[in-house]
């Protein structure tokens, strides 16, 4: 199997204790180990969408919550923010 797809969340937290956006996505991993598509479960109004382009342009570094576990990944906007492609950052493991 090249590709699976799994319902997640992607998290961006501004300390450890304050999360300041959850947004479900469908992630496909694809056969490129630390590579993911993610794609928005619902669209995006357009203020919510500036509000990910501010926050990915602060820091691109979100959590990928996937069930009980989590990844950190570096976020790039591509496709209008509607679709994001996520890379692991080497080094870190979930909480």
């Amino acid at each position: 199997m090249d590709r699976y797809e799994k319902t997640a969340h992607l998290e961006w937290w501004a300390n450890p204790s304050t999360c300041l956006a959850r947004i479900p996505i469908r992630a496909t991993a694809t056969a490129n180990m630390g590579e993911w598509d993610a794609v928005f479960s619902s669209p995006l109004d357009h203020g919510v969408r500036e509000n990910l382009k501010q926050l990915i342009a602060a820091d691109p570094c979100f959590t990928l919550r996937l069930d009980t576990s989590t990844v950190e990944v570096q976020a790039e906007d591509f496709d209008g923010v509607d679709h994001l492609q996520l890379t692991v950052i080497p080094g870190t493991s979930g909480r």
